[in-house]
């Protein structure tokens, strides 16, 4: 995975750091458009391992006041889904969507997000006659009631690691502590298709647990930074494969 130097890593810092003051001083642009920057020891996605090195999250998103938003996510990754003599590899999340607070206690949040990984491309059957694009698209659904989340996200179109159907269901809750510190916890599972299965993708579990994650928080004073600690209880994949518990810590940056 590409390495970083300190001088750049200050220098984003401090690039951060001005648009943080500067959106301070602009209360309709810091409304408007939010961010963050993450070092994590490894990337975890439900449940799987997607970089097992230590990696580097960035992302952007403008919201508008009639509840319409759209953003980009990205995150270095230890395989290039077109390429496995390649150890280095990066995902693009690019997302557009609607949501609004209902009132003090409920709201919620839709989106459509494409996922593409390096530069696109497709991965073909041992056998050469089939082909799937590693370029998915997902629909996220979200309803939130107070500090509850639960989501609901639909595989579009068959992906050369899932099948169009494919439905991911979860609940995320987050409980503020003394000291500025936050307990998260959050659980997620799968109901896979397997009507689409084909020489890549296989399926031999329905419906699965994928993960079960407990992590606190602290809030670096007003920064708007945070260290995190997180354990993350690893279920099954489609096969019925058990996937490894991980416990990863990060620095997250958020403007």
């Amino acid at each position: 995975m590409p390495v970083f130097s300190h001088r750049t890593a200050m220098a984003l810092l401090l690039a951060l750091t001005s648009f943080h003051a500067f959106a301070a001083d602009n209360a309709e642009a810091s409304r408007a458009l939010t961010g963050s920057v993450s070092i994590l020891s490894k990337y975890i996605y439900r449940g799987g391992v997607e970089n097992d090195d230590a990696a580097l999250q960035a992302g952007l998103e403008y919201a508008h006041s009639s509840g319409a938003f759209a953003g980009y996510w990205g995150s270095t990754l230890d395989y290039d889904a077109t390429d496995e003599s390649k150890d280095s590899g990066f995902e693009h999340d690019f997302y557009l969507g609607y949501g609004r607070t209902l009132n003090e206690d409920w709201s919620y949040r839709t989106q459509l997000t494409a996922y593409v990984y390096q530069n696109g491309g497709a991965v073909y059957s041992e056998d050469g006659s089939e082909k799937r694009r590693t370029t998915g698209v997902e629909l996220l659904n979200n309803l939130d009631y107070k500090n509850l989340s639960v989501g609901l996200a639909v595989m579009l179109a068959d992906v050369n690691y899932s099948n169009a159907g494919d439905i991911y269901l979860s609940a995320a809750y987050e409980h503020a502590l003394p000291q500025d510190f936050a307990l998260r916890t959050s659980v997620g599972g799968f109901i896979y298709n397997d009507r689409r299965d084909d020489g890549i993708v296989e399926t031999a579990e329905h419906a699965v647990f994928s993960e079960a994650r407990i992590g606190l928080a602290k809030a670096l004073g007003k920064t708007g930074a945070e260290a995190v600690l997180e354990y993350v209880w690893g279920g099954q994949d489609r096969m019925g494969e058990s996937l490894e518990d991980q416990t990863l810590i990060g620095l997250n940056y958020s403007f």
